[in-house]
């Protein structure tokens, strides 16, 4: 998914974009004194320690040594570059989906990945259940599933074989294209600790930019310097709780995500992931188009904001958008016809104007990632906006490309 807010007039054209999400735990502790007088209440304690989350976050972990199933080296050589964390993760979809077929839930799956450690983004699982010694059959379907999105970058993947007594196999694997490594950053730190973070690109990018989104307030920016294909910046975790960590580019294809980490001051990270819904998500609406309607004005509403009116111009718009998306297996501003800027100039509309862009299983799981993203959120919020136009593009896989464009008619 990603978002994007431009202001279209005739003398100029600004553009920005932020993208993230949130998994946020809380907590305090205040240490024991042995100088405590005995009227004065107990600290709380201190947070158990989550040994299941890794210490670190970086990119490449590659694999220490090689494969012993045959079946798992040769699926994981068709599907990318071995990850040592994407295999871990697969090992946990494994255990927890063991019975499910299809993609996995998105949200069990970029936890997965922050607990093991890995800074990916965009994530996707594939599972498969079939009879033993069918790698051929799997690898077919697991190539047809792969070639269903491409983000650019170098594709590193996890594949996970377990072969079952009843003569039955399972596969299970996640894959995701890279677009910059992290290198190593710490996932605990003190309040107040001022946190250094560094990566690569591994694609070209115009600009790159940090932004932190702390337990309060909005996701602000933090001063970034681009050299080369290194990017360095630097900030302070003034406050306890979890602060995410996301690192955006100007790539080929607009303004998206390119890695992103929790850091936990002062607590604890969350043993489980965290799901909230999207206001009007219980909508019975089944036709997805009114569906996201629905909620994009139910999100307003809950922040005491005006429902939007639907645009028929930016709908043909957004629709147009999202099929090229589909066309083009990939979610991004510009898959070649031109960005929001230039659509909005071929049909003769001038106004300020944002978009927010996705791909997933349903019109609910597309509302609740791009709500859980501040940017995509401060789109679907901003009380400039009085009209929208969506676009929804089925697949023949069941899942939707969604594209919604805001403007303001003032």
């Amino acid at each position: 998914m990603s978002a994007l807010w431009i202001a279209v007039t005739r003398q100029c054209v600004a553009a920005a974009a932020w993208c993230g999400a949130l998994v946020a735990c809380a907590g305090s502790s205040v240490p024991p004194s042995a100088q405590q007088s005995p009227r004065v209440p107990t600290p709380a304690a201190e947070p158990a320690v989550n040994t299941r989350f890794a210490a670190v976050t970086e990119s490449p972990r590659p694999t220490l040594a090689a494969l012993d199933d045959p079946a798992e080296r040769e699926l994981l050589s068709a599907c990318g570059e071995a990850d040592a964390a994407l295999i871990a993760v697969a090992t946990q979809l494994a255990d927890r989906r063991s019975d499910a077929s299809g993609e996995l839930d998105v949200d069990t799956i970029s936890y997965a990945l922050r607990a093991a450690g890995a800074p990916y983004v965009w994530p996707r699982a594939w599972l498969f259940n079939g009879r033993d010694g069918e790698v051929e059959a799997a690898k077919t379907r697991m190539q047809r599933w792969l070639s269903s999105f491409s983000d650019g970058g170098a594709r590193r993947c996890g594949v996970l074989v377990r072969h079952q007594e009843n003569t039955r196999m399972s596969v299970t694997a996640v894959a995701v294209d890279v677009l910059a490594d992290l290198e190593p950053l710490a996932t605990r730190a003190r309040v107040g600790q001022w946190i250094e973070v560094s990566a690569r690109l591994r694609v070209p990018a115009s600009e790159a930019k940090l932004v932190v989104l702390g337990p309060r307030g909005a996701p602000r920016p933090v001063p970034t310097s681009l050299e080369g294909s290194r990017v360095r910046a630097r900030f302070n975790a003034d406050a306890p709780g979890a602060w995410l960590v996301q690192l955006l580019g100007s790539v080929d294809g607009g303004p998206r995500p390119l890695l992103e980490a929790l850091i936990f001051a002062g607590t604890e990270p969350p043993r489980t992931p965290t799901t909230n819904q999207a206001p009007g998500e219980d909508t019975r609406a089944s036709d997805p188009r009114v569906a996201l309607y629905t909620m994009v004005n139910a999100a307003r509403v809950s922040e005491r904001g005006i429902p939007l009116s639907r645009d028929e111009r930016l709908e043909a718009l957004a629709q147009e958008h999202a099929e090229a998306m589909r066309n083009a297996r990939k979610t991004a501003h510009d898959t070649g016809e031109g960005d929001l800027v230039r659509r909005l100039e071929r049909a003769g509309l001038e106004l300020s104007a944002g978009e927010n862009v996705a791909h997933a299983g349903s019109a609910a799981l597309a509302q609740r990632a791009l709500w859980a993203s501040p940017s995509h959120r401060e789109n679907l919020l901003f009380r400039g906006f009085d009209v929208v136009g969506i676009g929804v593009a089925p697949d023949a896989d069941g899942t939707l490309w969604v594209c919604q464009i805001f403007g303001s008619t003032h």
